[in-house]
């Protein structure tokens, strides 16, 4: 094994794993009962970003500056519009409120969340995607901002609910991104993800820069159960993510997470 240190993070290298590996690696391990204290802290040790460096991988802000442009017309060959539904109905928004898209991309979300509340933040670290969210809905009460869910440049409690689609297996750390996500909402404000249940389809890691393949529902329970979230549920989306490959068509299962900020 050859530990690498790239872009603020150490990866490992192997001839059975690409760089992105160590993240699979580290979240089976993390859920692992039998870890000992010594091993857990370098595991958290080697997570931390580097101060002053990119926590997000190359491989993932070249993929979404390539796709920008098509990525519309991708999604929905990925997943319906009943994704955003299910999303949306599950954060409760009313039209008061200011609503956090985290890893908005072309505004999947966000378009729909602007048709009722008072204010979206649209959240994302490409600047072509954001370019053509802006382009989509620029002039309407969205606000973009360039950065990601690791370091959101909001205050905290100043989020009446917190969206993301597909984000978190993006992220190279998901549960720094939760606790993120969780410190930005007001007392009593909904988080609601959904994403990708765990798989085995280890070429989507080079072909759409995922760096985790999914996740199992338990530990995405756990991960806004420590984030300090209430009345955490979640359950299976009826939605797949499906896609065309070599003549076969793969479907991944998705999930739908959500919990509130206690009172």
């Amino acid at each position: 094994m050859i530990l690498i240190f790239e872009d603020g993070w150490v990866w490992k290298q192997s001839s059975k794993s690409s760089y992105d590996t160590i993240a699979i690696d580290l979240h089976h391990e993390l859920a692992s009962p039998s870890l000992s204290d010594s091993q857990n802290a370098f595991i958290n040790l080697i997570l931390q970003p580097v101060p002053g460096r990119s926590i997000l991988s190359r491989e993932a802000k070249e993929y979404f500056e390539e796709v920008s442009g098509s990525w519309d017309v991708l999604r929905k060959s990925f997943y319906g519009d009943e994704v955003r539904d299910a999303v949306l109905a599950a954060a409760r928004l009313l039209p008061e409120h200011t609503v956090l898209d985290v890893g908005a991309g072309t505004g999947f979300l966000t378009e729909g969340a602007a048709k009722i509340v008072r204010k979206v933040i649209a959240l994302d670290f490409s600047d072509a995607m954001m370019g053509e969210a802006r382009a989509k809905l620029g002039g309407r009460n969205v606000e973009f901002k360039i950065g990601n869910v690791e370091r959101i440049p909001l205050p905290h409690a100043s989020i009446d609910a917190v969206i993301g689609n597909m984000v978190l297996h993006h992220c190279p750390s998901p549960e720094a991104s939760v606790k993120e996500m969780a410190r930005v909402l007001v007392p009593g404000g909904r988080l609601v993800l959904s994403d990708l249940q765990e798989h085995s389809y280890e070429s989507l890691r080079k072909e759409h820069a995922d760096l985790w393949l999914g996740f199992k529902k338990d530990y995405v329970r756990m991960t806004l159960q420590k984030a300090g979230l209430q009345d955490v549920s979640v359950e299976a989306l009826s939605s797949c993510c499906s896609e065309t490959k070599e003549n076969e068509q793969i479907r991944i299962p998705m999930f739908l997470a959500a919990g509130h900020k206690p009172w």
